[in-house]
């Protein structure tokens, strides 16, 4: 654990260059940020020796964080530390795979919302017209519900201030 400190230590420091030059960097504060996050969790796992590729930890973590945000990946860091079974220091392939399903997720969240603010809109429109389609064609609800089937049952109620 000792080495690991070390390594992050230059690594914070400035002191030991990661090989891949980024065109993006982290902030300073997000960087040092990130280090010692990373330093937190190397200390869960005693056991496993992460010093020689600890390096290529921080690289990869700095570009998950580049890539999605400081956020997401301190977010995934903190789920990983009381998810059952992780038994291993999280891997960043792992980390881009759950941040992604969360954004998928939100995503899809969205995108539900968004259809379901549009049928919303749609039934407005369709009752709109309705009301001077039945007037105009002297047809009632049932005519109407028989003409138009997937509107059944979605008419507003009244309002009677």
């Amino acid at each position: 654990m000792e080495r690991v400190k070390e390594t992050l230590v230059r690594l914070t420091n400035g002191s030991a260059e990661i090989s891949r030059p980024s065109p993006r960097q982290l902030s300073a504060s997000d960087g040092r940020a990130l280090t010692v996050l990373l330093l937190q969790t190397a200390e869960r796992y005693p056991s496993q020796d992460l010093s020689d590729s600890l390096e290529g930890y921080l690289w990869d973590y700095q570009e998950l964080a580049l890539r999605y945000s400081m956020k997401e990946v301190r977010a995934y860091l903190a789920e990983h530390r009381i998810t059952p079974g992780a038994r291993f220091f999280p891997r960043p392939d792992e980390c881009a795979e759950w941040i992604e399903r969360r954004l998928e997720a939100a995503a899809h969240t969205r995108q539900m919302q968004r259809q379901a603010e549009a049928w919303k809109r749609k039934v407005a429109e369709f009752w709109a017209w309705a009301e001077q389609w039945m007037e105009d064609t002297g047809n009632d609800e049932e005519e109407l519900s028989r003409r138009f089937p997937a509107f059944r049952g979605t008419k507003p109620p009244k309002n009677d201030a």
